[in-house]
């Protein structure tokens, strides 16, 4: 504890050398404020985000369309005006010490959104044409046209992504990215990790705002478990005005969903609260049922875009077939604006599951109790001319206490890690450089660095390229380290975690070029590959009486990936066609990871109907061959799927909604998930 307390006046220690300069400072400063109306109705536009490109200035607008931005320094900007389902509109302003200026907005429709404000990929705030690392948004816009329900559907779609789930025995959520498995790729809610078989599963979109997926190597911003990449589900802004929502569904299965959201506000103060129940009987004879239950809400101050203070928390529990889950959470979160465009967030999260689980159907379950607790606090700013820079610190501490049910053998432990980042945004316009690193210190495996290196070339401003490489990590579960089950299949054995793992590691490597002419088409073409070192795999430590884990695995996937989305013909009228190709090995054995296509590709042609509130989605799902087994032996047939989404809007209050999938009964087999009919869909949300 000595050793840990001391790293933690190290990192802070160092965190505010770098904030405490800028604390100090005081600019004279100016007033950027206005009105954004729609062009063709002059109608008020609500929660426009209006901001200052590359400073982290901004703010949205009111129920009048208005806005106001205080605290901007003297100088030259770019202030952009942006809301999905709108042309954004940039202008270049300069503004004079002490002045007040007055500039307002008028937005035209826009039958696609190709900038959308992103965090997750730098911690920094940018427009997606402008972050340094690749980033697909599926916006609020998207979740609406998809009829998700949860965060899992919601990116379900989204290129070099897969997803499907299964609830039989022992399953999880299925969430790959390029390949990867899904241990590789990490799941945030509002920035925080969250675990679980079910982590997509448990969050309702009714409270999503959108997602922002990041593909490739991003442990130097996350430490663990981000090889593959992070998935950042956001929640809805606080809102301006009170508002009630109730979901109801219905769908094949018996599957049942409720959902209630409510949110308002009181002066600064707003908050947001949605309960959510889920029931699927599964199908007969299949133990595939499902119950979840969950709370969410959060709480929140917010003086202007720079400082605020937000508290949120939830439950969930999971009920299924030989295995039942709960879990608690609550974080806080703090900006603080700093004088000459800097700020300082500080960050605490505290979680505690219980995980009830019959292994192989064991008579008695193992009880695993975990706690985990994580800080953070990081500065950004610029500290010299064209250098945008960030550097944070992190701690965590986690618990693990594992027993058999009615048994008094227990497994105590714990683990801490401390953490130290360091990220600088080159600015040499057409050319942005990132540079980052990340050092940490874990009271198990030791120290481990992981270096970062992106750049972004805009060669036209319609033509811009990426290129990246970088180090991640996956630390060892509590499960792998300290694990020990009993497992009643054959004549029964002992499943043992091994204390001497050492993190799994990989060096992922990214080209992407992008085109974009206004806002009528948008194409993308990138290639990818993961090299991954020390993968960790299951072996008989005593043969068939006790199964333990070693570092003894290597594999890679590699491929490329395309998509090509415009409006046809009207702006009414949109199109996309994505693609896949995908190479994988398994290097110990030299054959193909199983699962894997080599070929799959979506085409998506939607209709909307402002005016009569309608929207039409066609979907045609194209997945090839691939393997079943390991030794590459049995191939599984090429299919093709269709669906549907229809949602109309009437009244503006009362939405219903169809959703089939599987339009024509293609009976296929995928990992944990089989199918040979049509399944579906459908209900409503009403809006108050």
């Amino acid at each position: 504890m000595r050793e840990l307390t001391s790293y933690l006046k190290l990192m802070v220690t160092a965190v505010l050398v770098f904030a405490l300069p800028h604390i100090a400072v005081s600019k004279p400063s100016g007033i950027i404020e206005g009105r954004v109306t729609d062009t063709e109705t002059g109608s008020p536009l609500v929660n426009v985000n209006i901001f200052l490109k590359g400073t982290g200035l901004g703010t949205t607008t009111d129920l009048q369309g208005r806005y106001s931005i205080a605290g901007v320094p003297a100088g030259k900007f770019e202030i952009v005006a942006q809301i999905v389902g709108y042309k954004e509109e940039k202008r270049v302003i300069e503004l004079l010490p002490n002045q007040r200026m007055t500039l307002d907005f008028k937005l035209r429709q826009s039958a696609i959104l190709l900038d959308e404000i992103v965090v997750t990929a730098t911690k920094t705030t940018h427009l997606v044409s402008d972050a340094p690392i690749p980033t697909s948004v599926v916006t609020r816009k998207q979740i609406d046209k998809y009829n998700a329900l949860d965060a899992g559907e919601a990116v379900k779609y989204l290129t070099g992504i897969r997803f499907n789930r299964s609830f039989s025995p022992m399953a999880s959520d299925v969430f790959q990215i390029q390949g990867l498995p899904s241990r590789y790729t990490l799941v945030l809610l509002d920035g925080e990790r969250i675990g679980g078989r079910y982590p997509l599963t448990q969050i309702p979109t009714d409270v999503v705002k959108k997602v922002e997926m990041v593909k490739g190597p991003s442990s130097v911003l996350y430490g663990s478990d981000a090889i593959g990449g992070v998935c950042n589900v956001i929640t809805r802004a606080l809102p301006r005005r009170h508002f009630f929502n109730t979901r109801f569904s219905y769908g094949s299965y018996e599957a049942k969903s409720l959902v209630l959201t409510h949110g308002g506000h009181f002066g600064k103060f707003g908050y947001l609260i949605s309960a959510c129940g889920n029931r699927t009987e599964g199908e007969e004879g299949k133990r595939n049922w499902y119950n979840m239950e969950n709370i969410f809400g959060k709480l929140g101050w917010e003086k202007d875009r720079r400082n605020d203070w937000t508290i949120r928390g939830g439950y969930y529990h999971e009920d299924l077939s030989l295995r039942e889950a709960k879990r608690f959470d609550v974080g806080l979160e703090g900006k603080i604006g700093l004088p000459d465009l800097s700020n300082l967030v500080v960050k605490g999260y505290r979680a505690r599951s219980r995980d009830k689980t019959h292994v192989g159907g064991a008579l008695e379950a193992t009880v695993t109790d975990e706690e985990r607790n994580r800080g953070e606090l990081r500065w950004t700013g610029t500290l010299f001319e064209r250098h945008l820079s960030s550097l944070g610190m992190e701690i965590l501490y986690k618990k693990i206490e594992q027993r058999i049910e009615e048994g008094d053998e227990l497994i105590d432990k714990s683990q801490h890690m401390e953490s130290l980042y360091l990220q600088d945004e080159i600015i040499f316009k057409p050319v942005t450089l990132l540079v980052a690193g990340r050092l940490d210190h874990h009271s198990v495996w030791g120290t481990h660095f992981n270096p970062k290196l992106a750049l972004l070339y805009k060669a036209t401003n319609w033509l811009r390229l990426r290129a990246s490489v970088g180090n991640a990590f996956k630390a060892p579960t509590s499960e792998q380290l300290y694990r020990r089950t009993w497992h009643p299949g054959g004549r029964g054995f002992w499943i043992k975690g091994n204390p001497n793992l050492e993190p799994e590691t990989s060096t992922g490597y990214n080209l992407e070029l992008e085109m974009q002419l206004k806002d009528v088409f948008h194409g993308k073409l990138s290639f990818f590959r993961h090299d991954l070192r020390d993968m960790i795999d299951g072996f008989w430590a005593e043969p068939y009486s006790v199964y333990s884990y070693q570092n003894i695995g290597k594999a890679l996937t590699q491929g490329a990936e395309a998509e090509i989305k415009g409006s046809l013909f009207t702006e009414n009228l949109a199109g996309t066609v994505k693609y896949t190709f995908l190479k994988t090995k398994d290097k110990e054995t030299d054959k193909e990871l199983t699962y894997r296509p080599h070929h799959r590709a979506t085409a998506e042609l939607g209709y909307s109907n402002r005016r009569f509130g309608l929207s039409l989605t066609l979907i045609e799902e194209y997945v090839g061959t691939r393997f079943k087994d390991w030794k590459n032996e049995e191939k599984l047939p090429h299919y093709f799927l269709t669906h549907v989404r229809v949602n109309q809007t009437l009244l503006k209050r009362l939405v219903l909604f169809l959703s089939i999938n599987n339009l024509f009964g293609e009976k296929y087999l995928d990992m944990r998930f089989s199918e040979d009919s049509l399944t579906y869909k459908t209900g409503l949300t009403l809006k108050f």
